[in-house]
């Protein structure tokens, strides 16, 4: 029976202690609610409702500059952290300088390099190609329409070969 009586004994305070958490949940919600109630309200209101103390006026704030400003938010910080700044700072500048400097000689080398041994070369092709135009175009002229296009075969029409009483005659 003993057995019984504790359980039930504890089965009472889980009972009681629940009550009593709902009790207390009801008193803080109302409270709460009250209390955001009066906030909301005191957001709504008009601005001529508001205190005037609290406004602060113009004419005691001194204007400041944007380098007065920057100085006084450094003020804020240990001066590990700005040293530490200013360094990494001062590393990035650097290091942009030099990749500025390294691409323009860079840039200098492969240019001229360019100018200097492709240039030529792709003139020379190009020269070699007008040279070979301008010897298919006199073909052409001396020969007929049909000699450019046989190019420099000995032939008739097309690469056929021609008669035998026809072949031109070796110079």
């Amino acid at each position: 029976m003993g057995h019984r009586s504790f359980w039930g004994f504890l089965s009472d305070v889980i009972t009681v202690s629940r009550v009593t958490l709902q009790r207390v949940g009801r008193r803080l919600r109302s409270r709460l609610s009250a209390k955001i109630m009066a906030e909301i309200e005191e957001i709504r209101r008009p601005e001529d409702e508001l205190d005037d103390d609290d406004d602060i006026d113009d004419e005691d704030v001194e204007d400041e500059s944007l380098f007065e400003r920057l100085v006084g938010l450094t003020e804020m910080f240990p001066d590990s952290m700005r040293s530490g700044v200013s360094g990494v700072t001062s590393l990035s500048v650097s290091g942009t300088k030099w990749l500025y400097q390294f691409t323009r000689r860079s840039l200098w080398v492969v240019s001229t390099s360019f100018m200097i041994l492709v240039l030529p070369v792709i003139f020379e092709t190009e020269k070699a190609q007008m040279e070979q135009q301008q010897l298919q175009q006199q073909r052409q002229i001396l020969l007929g329409p049909n000699a450019a296009v046989s190019g420099g075969m000995q032939g008739g029409l097309g690469g056929m070969p021609l008669p035998p009483g026809m072949q031109p005659q070796p110079r």
